[in-house]
């Protein structure tokens, strides 16, 4: 009596294991490169690396955890764990995603409640019908337009009730009456940055209001991106002039009267070392209260919030 006996293909074991080793690998690779350019941020502004880092596009850093992510829970799930640490830290801390807990945590305290608005409308190339809407949309008490042209006009501002201010490079208007003015710089790229010093009269007293747009790393980031490691002083260059007003326009802020409110285009990202020292003393807007990343500068390439408004004393 014979038995057939039809030959069973082996599993291809190795190619498995090459697979499920190299997603093993990438997951824990991912990690350490998270937590690598986390920590190259947080040198931003005192490293030309860490500055080049801070306005690179963040979403490229998501996206390889992301994969891995998807990976590991598809077919290799022990892995999972570094995978979605990677995630996490790409989307958070690198990505600067906000989430405001502690109004949870803690009831606001009676005071003046005031809505603000700060906007860069680069010398009339933002539409004026834009502008409006979102003035009509909002409806803030104090506006602060930053490279702001003689020429520009805003039928929403020229309505009753504002009260306005314009010089060039700078406007403000607001529903509290402006009783003086100081204008401590007048160039962007200056040590003093564009910014000028108000003082406004509330149901609170008086607020002193700073709206400041101070030097654009644009030109330094470009030597970076098209020269490589000959193009760092120039980045470095701007990083120094922007702690240099950031020190000037602070030291203003801390001599001026009754409550402190500063907004403005700081071309500097909450990373920052000049950031995190200079403007240690004030809240942050949209860290108390901002859910999401809050990126104010959005282009093709890349997305910062380099916008921000402060609350001091």
């Amino acid at each position: 009596m014979s038995v057939e006996t039809k030959a069973v293909a082996p599993r291809p074991r190795g190619a498995f294991k090459l697979i499920s080793r190299a997603i093993t690998v990438g997951s824990w690779l991912s990690l350490v490169v998270a937590l690598v350019v986390w920590g190259i941020l947080r040198l931003g502004d005192s490293w030309w690396l860490g500055t080049f880092v801070m306005f690179f596009p963040r979403w490229v850093w998501v996206i390889p955890s992301a994969l891995l992510t998807l990976a590991c829970a598809v077919g290799h799930r022990r892995s999972l764990v570094p995978a979605l640490l990677a995630l996490g830290l790409a989307v958070g801390p690198v990505m600067g995603l906000s989430i405001p807990w502690q109004p949870l945590l803690h009831h606001p305290s009676p005071g003046l409640e005031m809505r603000v608005l700060t906007c860069n409308i680069h010398y009339g190339k933002t539409d004026p019908a834009l502008l409006d809407a979102l003035l009509d949309k909002t409806q803030p008490d104090v506006v602060a337009l930053q490279e702001w042209r003689d020429s520009a006009h805003s039928e929403f501002l020229t309505r009753g009730g504002w009260h306005v201010k314009r010089l060039p490079g700078l406007c403000l208007a607001s529903r509290y009456p402006i009783r003086r003015m100081e204008r401590l710089g007048t160039n962007s790229t200056g040590e003093r940055g564009s910014a000028m010093l108000y003082e406004l009269d509330t149901p609170v007293g008086v607020i002193t209001v700073l709206s400041l747009h101070l030097d654009s790393p644009r030109d330094g980031l470009g030597r970076v991106a098209g020269e490589g490691w000959a193009g760092r002083s120039h980045l470095q260059a701007n990083s120094e002039r922007r702690k240099l007003q950031s020190e000037f326009l602070a030291g203003a802020c801390h001599a001026a009267n009754g409550h402190v409110l500063v907004m403005g285009d700081f071309n500097t990202p909450p990373e920052s070392t000049i950031f995190r020292r200079i403007w240690a003393d004030y809240k942050n807007a949209f860290d108390e209260g901002g859910l999401g990343w809050g990126y104010t500068f959005v282009s093709r390439r890349t997305s910062a919030r380099i916008d921000h408004i402060l609350v001091g004393k």
